[in-house]
């Protein structure tokens, strides 16, 4: 038998789960080269927050600060915060700033809230212990500071502005609407309240060309998460470069838009899986985002042979199940948010794009696809084998297949790059 290892379960034992296929079929292991890349030491991770690639050291833009916010990314997001936090604290306390004076906020965006469990997992518990953690709430609680040049209206999280130092944490990993996560995308949507959300999204109908997977010069909705850095206020930020470990391999301090800017271009090669089409099955791993593995789909289809004679296999090992979603998910039985279309058993969009769609989830729930399709449109199994069986099944001779290490950070670059 072939093997192919694949990183799983980031927040939880944060393993290799060893894959299997016949000797009879072609594999290939889609991969980019900063999944490869080592993590850095504590001391580079300090070094590069202490010496921003613009501006002024976040050490000097403390001084004489009354209060500091500093809004992290969740756990839809690999980031390692509480590698990266410690030494944001470091420059705060030199500053003169007290621990009193410094809280922490969830940038979740239209996502669920979440309890001290996942703050430890996220910050580490000195943090927990000894600072501040709030939830960002996009239902109340924001106060507006002004409207983007396309018109959004920019609602912010109130502790957020009513602090005179403005922090932001995250990382920067390919992504679906903005091109590369990071930037001020932790402002808008992820301390924005939910109409200036749900405004956000509706720039994907605007010109749909300009967004997308690894997209981000001329990218549209960049451009309104910029505008909405602006507004807020944000004056740091930390962008980070992950690998397969869910390590931080590489790390911009400073200006969002500078941070934004060389992150994303170190991130076109990091995160890029050199152009691959025309295979049988395509094998696509949720890791750095399981909990919003459905976005991973897109690389299936690109990996697949035209004219939906494919078939996907999308592995989401999140145990939590998929983030709740007030913007794109269901919340009753026809009805959810704003941008939600409720899925019909049979009338999806799928079988016009593949032959069948394999899920891979040790702990399935019902409502687990509602982004993409019904759930019966899906075949739904737990482990491996079941998945090895069903393929050896429809392919009982030759198969070229791919495996793409981690579908929900990763891109496929275009043909010839």
């Amino acid at each position: 038998m072939k093997k192919i290892s694949i990183p799983s379960r980031l927040w939880y034992e944060n393993e290799e789960r060893e894959l299997t296929f016949p000797d009879r079929w072609e594999v290939d292991n889609l991969t980019s080269p900063g999944f490869e890349r080592p993590g850095l030491s504590p001391d580079e991770i300090r070094d590069r927050i202490d010496r921003p690639v613009g501006g002024p050291t976040l050490e000097d833009l403390a001084r004489g600060k009354r209060q500091a916010a500093i809004v992290f990314d969740d756990m839809t997001r690999p980031t390692p915060v509480k590698d990266v936090a410690p030494f944001v604290l470091d420059a705060l306390h030199r500053a003169g700033m007290e621990r009193d004076q410094i809280r922490f906020i969830w940038a979740l965006g239209s996502h669920g809230a979440y309890d001290m469990i996942n703050a430890r997992k996220k910050l580490g518990d000195h943090i927990v212990e000894n600072y501040a953690v709030y939830n960002h709430d996009p239902f109340q609680n924001t106060v507006r500071a002004g409207r983007t040049p396309t018109g959004v209206e920019v609602w912010i999280n109130r502790e957020f502005m009513n602090c005179d130092l403005r922090i932001g944490i995250g990382c920067i990993t390919a992504h679906v609407h903005v091109g590369f996560g990071g930037g001020a995308k932790i402002v808008l949507p992820g301390i924005a309240g939910i109409e200036s959300i749900n405004q956000f999204h509706n720039q994907l109908y605007r010109a749909p060309g300009r967004t997308g997977l690894g997209n981000f010069d001329d990218n549209i909705m960049r451009a309104e998460c910029a505008a909405a850095g602006d507004l807020a206020g944000l004056q740091f930020k930390v962008d980070c470069l992950i690998n397969r470990r869910g390590e931080i391999t590489s790390l911009y301090a400073g200006p969002f838009r500078d941070t934004h800017r060389a992150g994303a271009e170190e991130g076109r090669e990091h995160y890029g899986i050199p152009h691959a089409t025309g295979y049988d099955i395509a094998v696509c791993n949720a890791y750095g985002k399981a909990n919003e593995s459905a976005i991973s789909l897109l690389l299936s289809l690109m990996a697949l042979k035209p004219g939906g004679s494919g078939t996907a296999v999308l592995i989401a090992d999140a145990p939590e199940g998929q983030v709740p979603h007030y913007v794109m998910r269901a919340w009753g039985t026809d009805y959810g948010g704003r941008h939600f279309e409720p899925k019909i058993a049979g009338q999806g969009f799928l079988r016009a794009v593949m032959k069948r769609l394999i899920i891979m989830a040790p702990f399935p729930d019902r409502t687990m696809l509602d982004l993409v399709c019904h759930i019966d449109d899906a075949t739904v199994v737990k482990t491996w084998p079941e998945v090895l069986a069903l393929l050896e099944g429809e392919y009982p001779g030759e198969a070229r297949v791919a495996v793409i290490q981690d579908g929900t950070v990763q891109y496929m670059k275009p043909p010839g790059a």
